[in-house]
This record gives structure tokens, C-alpha cells and sequence, in this order.
């Protein structure tokens, strides 16, 4: 293979920095390769990838040193703008990348300013559109598109300039799993028929393993780990302990290699791991023993008193498209409930009905005995807090301190209960240190952080999260997820998340209601919605992977829905 890039002694400071964000960067890329970059937030993925079209250092100045080659020319000559026909990106936060009016005026853009002829850039406009399945709203305004509708158009843009390297930072975060199918299928079709390179920043390893050519691990600005996946993932141990988790097979088959002396080979494929399974199998399941394993399983709590209320709800955005066709639902007080679907099911629509911000079409939405059509959205957020996907959306204060104390002061609380509540709420989520900085100055996780703690202190009995995951680390992650289980535990708040993240919804779940084309199709235990793998398959959702591999081969009941779950279970095979 040819080198198309190289990066040669790379370091990077920030304006204002004395800690480089990426340092000491050796690294060649191959035409035609595919290269899967990971590690935890933080660790200089996006200032690397940045740095492959000029936007660092020309949009944020700072100190580079080293040179950055691109079929040996030192790219130091060219512009962002001349760069991103060479090597075009897809940014972490689509809403930030999409400027034009229309679907159709975005994708146009990139080709448009390279020149092209009226009809080559319609036929690009077609094509694009087409891969990402956006075709029915070319004249829509990007803006008023959901995050996981954005994030396809504004890929759909940067295919649409055929630069000779996608870098795509992040592309799968707001996107259900057949979205993420469908990218990375794309990507790996390019690579092969095209020979076009791909960098892909990616948290999600277990859904792009078995396509990438190579791995990078990235720690602290530097490259910890470069090699092929298995390579990689031998280093198991390692990459826990920096916060990258191998794929769900990899941890049981490593769990069963240390713990029970087997000998399961480490794979990619999701195939030869199911194959790796039904070999160690018995021909007989000793059936009796996995029922008794299965008595020991993760039993979620049962709620019973309601605090929403949904009757017959229907909702329309225009009178001519409906968005919620009669759904019947309640939710109970101190419930710790997941809501999932593919992009666009109506899971944030839903979700927006709760708090009054939208107002049932027909039908009603019942939340602590109010009725949300004749109650104000002032009135409903002291019962219903609601983040955004994007807490960028919901921050407006220059300083933390401000953004927590707005909402009391609005519901005019007196000073000494603001104070107090906003302590204990900063406490809580482990920000009073942060109290006097400015959010935009913080990481995203902060800010997500910031955004919760702001709705937390006007103290509502239901807190709706929406995708709280999304564009973080496996570590953040699940620190986020531990605070929705700490206020939910120990403060008695109902949870409702909205998540693409199958494996969080299946460990921190009370319930889980799944959508698809504004209808609930399924409703019940994570263990009783995964069962059903025909009809998450038919609305484009799919289990966690751990129990997905044990329904493969052969093991449908007890329905597993982790790795320690799982290890209980196969530790009875031969005893």
C-alpha cells in the first residue's frame, strides 16, 4: 500500500496551554486502509484528526511543530478550505457543521464551491442523499431535523465532496444501530471500490471491529497502542484500565480464559465468536443448572404507584404528518425507565409531551395529577426536568454558579433554600469546583453535568435525560449513568432516559419501552424486551451484543443481558 499520509514528530499546543494535546505524533496511513482511532475522552483524538485539514492550528492558532505530510507534500501550504476536499471531516457535533437553509443546499455546498457543473452536483445531491436515507427531506431545514437526522446530512455532505480521506469524528453518536450499520458499511464499500482512506473516531469498538484494518489507541496525547485489531485487543487489561472497553465477546471469552481455564480464541468477528461458543457448548445444555443460574440474575425493581399518565396520545408537528399514533403508557413513581427506538420513532417527541413543551394533538398526558394541555411549561418543570441531547442547547449563563441558581430564582425561592440547594446539588455531582468557571471553557461531560445540576436544583419529581451518553467515553459514561442511578436510589427521582446505547439501557434499567414509527412495540424488563430479538430486528434495534452471542449459539433462555450475567451462566457448562 501506498502512504498517502504521514505525520512526522507532530505536537500540538492549544492557545494558552502549557500540556500539548497530542505530542510526539509518528504515524503513516495507508491509501485505502481503514483506521479505527480510540481512548478515552480527552486523549487528542479529535486535535489529531483536526489536524488533517488545517483546522488545527489555523481555526484555533497554538503551536504546532513537526509536519504533516499528504502524498508527501508538507500540507502546511494549504488552507482549511483547500484541505477539505483532500481530507474532508465529519465533526463530533453535526448541528455545529450545517449552515444552509435546506438538506439539499447542504450536501450542494461542499461541491458547489469545488466548481462542478449544475448536473454533477444534482447527481451528487442524489447519490449521497440516498446512502444515508434522507431523500424525503431534502427541503427541510437541517436545523429542524433530529440529532440523528443532522448527523446523516451533514455526512451526506462531506460524501458528497470525495475527498481523497473521510475523517469522521464520532459519526455513529446520535445514530440508532442500523444508522451505525449503514455508515460503516459506506465506509468499508469506499475503501474497497474507491480505495478511499478512512480515520474514524469511534467509542462504539464491537460495531467496527471486524471491518478496520488497524487500531490506534490514544492516552494523555500520545499513541499508547498501533496495530491490527487483534493486536490490540490482546492488551485487554490495559485498555480498561485507560477506558476503552473491548467488545462484549472479547470480555466474556477473556473472563472464561482467566477464570474457568478455557481456551476460547480472541476474534473480531462477531460470526467466529458465536462459532467459538457453539464448540464449547455440550451437546446437551444442562438445563436444570442454567435455570438455577438464571435465579441469581439482576432482578429489576417493580413500581406500581403512576406519576405519568399516557391516554390515547396522538401528536402532530403539521396537521398533515402525525408523529404519535394513540399511545398508551405509565410510567411509576421512583421507576428507573429507558426509552429506545431508531432515529426518528418519536422517542424525544414523546418525551417533550411530558413536560408541556409539546401539547397532545388528541389525547392525554397526565403528570402528578396535572393535565399538561391546561398546565403551563413554567408550571410543569417543578414536577418534569428535561435535558437536551445537546446541553449546548440549554446552557446560557457565563458562569456554572448562575446556570444553577436560575431556576429557583425564577420559581422565586428564597435565598438561604437557593443556596442550599444549589450546594447540595453541586456536591452531588461533583462540581464545586467548577462553580465559578465559565461552561463554555468546560469538556462536554461537564457541561452535561452542568446542565443536569441546573435542572436538579428547581428539585422535579421525574428528570428526563436525553441520550446522556452520547459523544462520551465508556468511563464517562458510566459516570453519568451512575449519578441517573445515585439521584434515583438515593433521592427517589423517576429516571427516563433516551438512549442508543442498548448495553447501558439493559445494566441501569428498571424498564424499558421501545418505539418505532411513534408507536410503543415493546414494553417491559430489559430481560423481556431483549428476548424478543425478531421484533427489535424488525424496527432496527438489536440487543447488547453479550446476548445477542449467547442467542446465537443456542442459548435463548435464560435471556442474558451482561457479561457477568453470561459467565455465571457458561461457568455451568462443565461442571
Amino acid at each position: 500500500m501506498q502512504k498517502i499520509i504521514k505525520f512526522e514528530d507532530v505536537t500540538y499546543f492549544y492557545p494558552g496551554t502549557e500540556v500539548p494535546a497530542i505530542k510526539d505524533i509518528n504515524l503513516s496511513l495507508n491509501e485505502g486502509e481503514i483506521v479505527l482511532i480510540t481512548g478515552p475522552s480527552g486523549a487528542g483524538k479529535t486535535t489529531l484528526c483536526s489536524t488533517l485539514n488545517r483546522i488545527v492550528p489555523e481555526a484555533y492558532e497554538g503551536k504546532l511543530t513537526g509536519r504533516i505530510l499528504f502524498w508527501d507534500e508538507d500540507i502546511s501550504k494549504y488552507s482549511i478550505g483547500q484541505m477539505a476536499f483532500k481530507a474532508g471531516m465529519l465533526f463530533q457535533d453535526p448541528s455545529g457543521q450545517l449552515t444552509n437553509p435546506t438538506v439539499a443546499d447542504e450536501v450542494a455546498f461542499g461541491p458547489e464551491n469545488k466548481g462542478m457543473p449544475v448536473q454533477r452536483v444534482e447527481e451528487l445531491i442524489s447519490e449521497y442523499v440516498g446512502y444515508v436515507h434522507m431523500e424525503k427531506f431534502l427541503e427541510r431545514s437541517p436545523q429542524a431535523l433530529s440529532g440523528g437526522q443532522q448527523q446523516s446530512v451533514a455526512y451526506a455532505s462531506v460524501l458528497a465532496m470525495e475527498p481523497e480521506v473521510y475523517v469522521l469524528d464520532e459519526p455513529t453518536s446520535n445514530l440508532d444501530p442500523l444508522g451505525s450499520d449503514l455508515v460503516f458499511e459506506l465506509m468499508r464499500r469506499l475503501a474497497a471500490e474507491k480505495k478511499k482512506t478512512v480515520v474514524i473516531v469511534e467509542h462504539k469498538i464491537e460495531k467496527i471491529i471486524d471491518m478496520v484494518d488497524r487500531i490506534i489507541v490514544m492516552n494523555k496525547g500520545s499513541i499508547v497502542y498501533d496495530g491490527t485489531p487483534n493486536e490490540v485487543l490482546i492488551h485487554y487489561e490495559d485498555l480498561k484500565k485507560i477506558g476503552v472497553l473491548v467488545p462484549q465477546a472479547n470480555q466474556i471469552f477473556q473472563k472464561m480464559n482467566l477464570e474457568m481455564g478455557t481456551n476460547f480464541t480472541m476474534t473480531t468477528s462477531f460470526e467466529e465468536a458465536v462459532q467459538e461458543l457453539h464448540n464449547y457448548l455440550p451437546d446437551k445444555l444442562p438445563v436444570s443448572r442454567m435455570e438455577e443460574a438464571g435465579k441469581h440474575f439482576k432482578k429489576p425493581n417493580v413500581y406500581t404507584e403512576p406519576i405519568v399518565q399516557i391516554k390515547d396520545l396522538h401528536f402532530s408537528y403539521t396537521p398533515e404528518v402525525e408523529v404519535l399514533h394513540g399511545i398508551n403508557l405509565e410510567i411509576h413513581k421512583g421507576e428507573f425507565l429507558s426509552i429506545v427506538g431508531r432515529n426518528g420513532s418519536g422517542k424525544t417527541t414523546i418525551v417533550k409531551c411530558f413536560n408541556g413543551l409539546h401539547k397532545p394533538t388528541s389525547g392525554s398526558v397526565i403528570v402528578n395529577g396535572m393535565d399538561t394541555k391546561e398546565t403551563t411549561v413554567a408550571e410543569m418543570s417543578r414536577n418534569v426536568g428535561y435535558c437536551f441531547q445537546n446541553p449546548d442547547h440549554q446552557i446560557f449563563s457565563s458562569v456554572v454558579l448562575d446556570e444553577l441558581r436560575y431556576g429557583p430564582q425564577n420559581l422565586h425561592w428564597d435565598e438561604e433554600e437557593i443556596e442550599a440547594t444549589v450546594n447540595e446539588v453541586a456536591s452531588m455531582l461533583v462540581i464545586e469546583d467548577i462553580l465559578d468557571e465559565n461552561p463554555y471553557n468546560l469538556s462536554k461531560g461537564q457541561r452535561q453535568s452542568i446542565a443536569v445540576a441546573s435542572i436538579l436544583c428547581m428539585k422535579p419529581d421525574v428528570l428526563i435525560v436525553d441520550e446522556p451518553t452520547t459523544g462520551q467515553d465508556p468511563t464517562q459514561s458510566r459516570a453519568m449513568m451512575d449519578m441517573m442511578a445515585k439521584l434515583n436510589k438515593e433521592l427517589g427521582k423517576t429516571i427516563i432516559v433516551i438512549t442508543h446505547d442498548m448495553s447501558i439501557a439493559a445494566e441501569y434499567s428498571d424498564r424499558i419501552v421501545a418505539m418505532h414509527q411513534g408507536e410503543v412495540i415493546a414494553d417491559g424488563t430489559p430481560r423481556e424486551v431483549f428476548a424478543q430479538e425478531e421484533l427489535l430486528h424488525s424496527s432496527n434495534l438489536e440487543a447488547p451484543q453479550i446476548t445477542r452471542l449467547l442467542q446465537h449459539a443456542g442459548i435463548s433462555q435464560p435471556t442474558v443481558i451482561d457479561v457477568d450475567e453470561a459467565f455465571e451462566l457458561l461457568s455451568q457448562m462443565k461442571l
